[in-house]
């Protein structure tokens, strides 16, 4: 019987030798998953960090392209002298960035109360943009108006008091055929460049009613709804696209007559 009852307990304590041993050999195998676990935690913070890096590199190569080659180069330097001018200067303060969804244009207010006018591709798929002044004040605009046959388009933000442009709604513009112009918008990934050239002629494009002004001008991406200055700093139309000039040998900038824009206002007040 004693036998029987040493046996058992040796029994016993090999059974509690063979579980405690398994114990360590889990505990062993729990140690070894929570170091793999955070190998993995940081080769993932590590691929994360260099697709990171990587973005910002990228997108700093896009940023430095656009700000060294020769026409950015170019178009800078014109803007840097025609901004000393008092005049530029003024109205570069009614000139705005128009954003949306990564949509880029450009603006400029022709009533204090927030009446902006811009193209109408810039805002064709959107009702609601951002409207960023020169000061860095933003607005959320309304898009209350578009007429893609002139490729205008109207925006409202709710404020007062801002800085506006003159318009010009003289219908005879074909007699300032050689003048000079400036025109003030947001190029590539600039805003508020200035820059000049001259009035090249009218044309008429396909499937439009209305010849528009031909400028003789270095016009780039997002200057699209930048205003047409005279000499007297009056709006005499919107840029909204580039064409082939008559030559074939250069590019040129097409702008609507300003005088639509009266036409546009007054459908609004209708």
């Amino acid at each position: 019987m004693e036998k029987d009852n040493k046996n058992k307990d040796q029994n016993l304590d090999i059974n509690e030798e063979l579980e405690w041993e398994a114990f360590l050999e889990n505990d062993e195998e729990w140690e070894q998953n929570k170091k793999r676990q955070k190998k993995r935690k940081k080769l993932i913070v590590k691929t994360v960090s260099s697709l990171i890096v990587l973005a910002m590199f990228v997108s700093g190569l896009q940023i430095y392209f656009n700000l060294f080659n020769l026409p950015a180069i170019e178009f800078l330097k014109i803007s840097q002298r025609l901004s000393k001018d008092p005049e530029v200067q003024a109205s570069k303060k009614s000139v705005v960035t128009i954003e949306w969804d990564g949509v880029k244009g450009t603006g400029f207010t022709i009533d204090p109360n927030g009446m902006i006018v811009t193209n109408e591709h810039v805002v064709e798929h959107t009702d609601t943009v951002k409207v960023h002044y020169q000061t860095g004040v933003s607005y959320i605009g309304e898009v209350i108006s578009k007429n893609p046959d002139l490729d205008l388009a109207v925006v409202k933000i709710e404020a007062t008091d801002l800085p506006v442009l003159p318009l010009s709604y003289e219908k005879d513009w074909e007699t300032l055929i050689g003048e000079e112009i400036i025109f003030i918008g947001n190029p590539l990934s600039f805003t508020q460049i200035a820059n000049e050239g001259t009035i090249a002629g009218k044309v008429l494009l396909k499937d439009w009613d209305v010849p528009v002004m031909m400028i003789d001008a270095p016009v780039y991406r997002g200057n699209s709804g930048s205003p047409v200055l005279n000499q007297n700093g009056r709006v005499i139309g919107v840029l909204f696209a580039t064409i082939s000039s008559p030559e074939g040998n250069n590019r040129v900038g097409v702008a609507t007559p300003a005088y639509f824009i009266k036409d546009l206002l007054a459908d609004i007040r209708e």
